[in-house]
């Protein structure tokens, strides 16, 4: 309470320190078109530098009378300088209109560029990744997670199965995930049916840009992120334009993508997206064991039978953008539906054959943003309501070897659980967003974001019920979470240093029911915690640029965890404490002019860790919170552009994950794992990429690329490093996998063919418990765009 207390003080200490000034000279930049630009960068006499948001408003308040050079530029634009005269107490308002270079670029691709070189050198430890150059590609959204250093996404399988994605050494429910700075869980049936499945409804072709934040999460995410964040902007040109994708690969995948948007003079715009995945994941899989004719076991090879992945998901928007009283009002709506086979248990060691997951999501949003709404004062609301229909189907008592034969058959249970389940899920969440900020003077401003969001979920299992006696589903399960940031992001020494201080607060209110004896009670928790975080940056010259960072994280227990899942036996922990972590990130950027160098050490103190303490079925596994952990680490990533037509990408990542937890705290026999690495986490990884790009092949305006990528993952234990002898240890072996492609774009960027091969040398790979993924697959995709000149 004392270290909150301080830091209001500093808060305003800092704020009153600011010299008050009266004048203001503000506009929007425009394209000679008419068209907004956003992400430009305007000066005034070169020191004070403001960049354009996205409706192309910038704004510079509390300035002296006098005169001033106003300078804007853009990235394919001339730059444009006008001599402004301001008296005492003035309201300028000057709009700017930048002429195109004769090498103009597509407005679509200059936009995404200048927002992520724009958030790049902010005072976040963030890595981005622009999407625009993976939309010819056979990606789908965890790979494209996977290039990018520090981060490690393991996929027990194929197309929409089981996903784990890690950030420096954190991983599962610490990471979170958000959508245009809306938490994923909100939109999509994450918690219930996984991130895989969830990430899949999400394709490359849609977004603009992935955000992985590293070090202190900003408090404009409204969150309790322990481990990092990650966002996906999605694509958001209020432009006219038509795009679209086809794709067919092996394994029976298709991938289908088509977006629209159409801007009127008055401002009114109208956009559609749409996108299908389908996949029967029936690639091969070796070393499986069978029962052959004479009643012993064999070792065979087999395709897999029972996996098949089916997504799609329905967008459409009606708006407003650059109004006097809104810079964008929106309202959209989106329906998606999933169908997910369950081809076998965590460790593969059994083969599934009719258990299923479906989910159904409706959700209905409104979006508002008003840049100067008042005085110095920018606003961004939103509001949604969010429908997730879930069921799980598991009935049958089939007994299947890993050919799909049906061997035998159960006395009673399903094939995953002692009940038999028919369970379906309906849980309706209402969602509300505020985002401030005040600008105190042209070098400062104080940041306000609070989200609000309210939880209920029902269901019903009479299948279960009749084994249980009841219908334990029924309970309701409702919960309440408000988290609210508070910052104050401050520029020194002519802009060289900019610091960010952020306070945060999570209140968590729940309501469900525990399984004790046979009978079920009544669950009710109220838990407050507060964050804090505090970060530097220092633009030490023009290609040298530094970042530190502190954080004390908080991630509340989820719903599954303290209010239980009785489909998957585990049972309501209503005593769970918050995982907590100080987290420290330091590093630097340095750019020549064809290399590009990044280097971050990180460390993490991590207590209370939240980890599932599974028993056989018919006792319930239950939450608890076990293991303390300490992760030091470090990562780097080199870019070189020798030519114009050719880039080199490589990054790597080690990290190492030390148990801290005594025997008392940690669930284990005795205090011999202290100081043991954690087992099954990675902790030596790369990427690398080749890229060749020409124009004007066959004709003008035509461009053909060519990649080639690698990934590496170091071998590592499945379980204890230091139990048993070394040549007996399971584990997962050492891992290089090659992808390669080509594309041909024609008819000036209208249209694209592209081939592509993945895990190019067939080599075999794994994840999670040793869990097989896809061998070699080939790719073929068509894609058009076609926009407004």
């Amino acid at each position: 309470m004392r270290s909150l207390t301080f830091l209001l003080v500093v808060f305003f200490a800092l704020s009153l320190s600011v010299k008050a000034e009266n004048g203001e000279l503000k506009g929007t930049v425009y394209a000679s078109d008419g068209s907004v630009i956003p992400g430009a960068h305007v000066s005034l006499n070169d020191k004070s530098v403001v960049i354009s948001n996205a409706s192309g408003k910038y704004s510079f308040t509390q300035l002296p009378a006098g005169t001033y050079s106003l300078k804007a530029t853009f990235i394919g634009f001339q730059p444009l300088v006008k001599q402004v005269q301001l008296t005492s107490n003035q309201s300028l308002t000057l709009d700017l209109s930048l002429e195109e270079l004769a090498t103009e670029l597509s407005q679509v691709v200059v936009t995404g560029e200048s927002e992520a070189s724009q958030l790049k050198q902010s005072v976040a430890a963030v890595a981005l990744l622009d999407a625009k150059p993976f939309y010819n590609r056979s990606v789908n959204t965890p790979d494209l997670l996977n290039t990018i250093s520090g981060v490690q996404v393991r996929q027990s399988g194929g197309v929409g199965n089981s996903t784990d994605i890690s950030i420096q050494g954190l991983s599962g429910r610490q990471v979170k995930l958000f959508v245009d700075g809306i938490p994923m869980e909100f939109l999509l049936p994450v918690e219930e049916l996984g991130v895989g499945a969830s990430l899949n409804m999400f394709p490359v072709n849609l977004m603009e840009r992935m955000e992985v934040y590293k070090g202190a999460v900003p408090v404009t995410l409204g969150a309790d992120a322990l481990g990092g964040a990650i966002n996906i902007i999605t694509i958001k040109n209020f432009k006219d334009y038509v795009e679209g994708s086809f794709e067919h690969s092996s394994f029976n995948t298709f991938r289908t993508t088509f977006s629209t948007r159409k801007l009127f003079q008055s401002g009114l715009t109208v956009g559609l997206s749409a996108f299908y995945t389908s996949s029967d994941n029936n690639y091969r899989i070796d070393d499986v064991k069978v029962v052959n004719e004479f009643g012993n076991p064999e070792t065979i090879s087999t395709n897999k039978f029972h996996d098949r992945f089916r997504s799609y998901l329905v967008k459409g928007e009606l708006g407003l953008v650059n109004q006097v009283w809104a810079d964008k009002a929106i309202l959209s709506f989106s329906y998606g539906d999933l169908y997910d086979e369950i081809q076998h248990n965590f460790e593969m060691r059994q083969p599934y054959g009719q258990a299923v997951n479906t989910a159904a999501t409706y959700n209905t949003a409104f979006q508002y943003e008003k840049y100067d709404l008042a005085e110095k004062l920018d606003v961004n609301f939103y509001l949604g309501h969010s429908r997730i229909e879930t069921a799980f189907v598991d009935t049958t008592r089939n007994i299947y070897n890993w050919r799909g034969e049906i061997i035998g058959q159960k006395t009673s249970g399903g094939e995953i659980t002692t009940s038999q389940n028919n369970l379906n899920y309906k849980g309706d969440n209402y969602t509300g967003r505020v985002g401030i900020n005040y600008h105190l003077s042209p070098n400062s401003k104080l940041i306000l974001n609070t989200v609000i969001s309210d939880f209920k979920r029902t269901g019903s299992d009479p299948v279960a019920a009749e084994f249980y006696g009841e219908d334990y589903f029924k309970e309701p399960v409702h919960i309440k979470k408000i988290v609210a940031g508070l910052g104050l992001e401050q520029e020194f020494l002519s802009g060289k240093i900019t610091s960010h201080t952020g306070l945060k607060a999570y209140q968590y209110n729940s309501e469900g029911f525990i399984v004790e004896n046979g009978e079920s009670n009544t669950i009710q928790q109220n838990r407050f915690q507060p964050g804090v975080s505090q970060a530097f940056k220092w633009q030490v010259n023009e290609g040298l640029l530094a970042k530190a960072s502190y954080e004390y994280a908080t991630r509340m227990p989820d719903r599954i965890e303290t209010l239980g899942d009785f489909s998957s036996a585990i049972n309501a922990n209503p005593g769970l404490k918050p995982e907590t972590s100080h987290n420290i990130n330091a590093g630097g950027l340095y750019k020549l002019s064809k290399w590009t160098l990044e280097l971050n050490g990180f460390y993490r103190n991590v207590n209370d860790i939240i980890i599932l303490q599974a028993v056989p079925p018919p006792v319930l596994s239950k939450h608890e919170n076990l293991l303390k952990t300490r992760i030091m680490g470090v990562e780097g990533e080199v870019q070189f552009k020798p030519y114009k037509w050719v880039s080199v990408r490589a990054n790597a990542t080690y990290q190492d994950l030390r148990n801290r937890s005594n025997k008392e705290n940690a669930g284990v026999s005795s205090d011999r794992y202290f100081g043991v690495r954690l087992p099954n986490r990675p902790y030596f990884f790369g990427n690398g990429e080749l890229q060749l790009q020409q124009e004007d092949i066959l004709r003008s305006g035509d461009q053909l690329q060519f990649w080639w990528s690698a990934s590496y993952v170091e071998g590592f234990f499945r379980y204890w490093e230091i139990d048993g002898r070394r040549e007996d240890k399971l584990t997962i072996p050492t891992q290089w996998l090659h992808h390669s492609g080509i594309s041909y774009t024609t008819w000036n960027e209208r249209f694209t063919l592209t081939l592509e091969s993945q895990n190019i040398f067939n080599n075999k790979a794994y994840d999670n418990f040793r869990v097989q993924k896809p061998g070699r697959s080939w790719h073929v995709k068509l894609r058009f765009f076609l926009s407004k000149t």
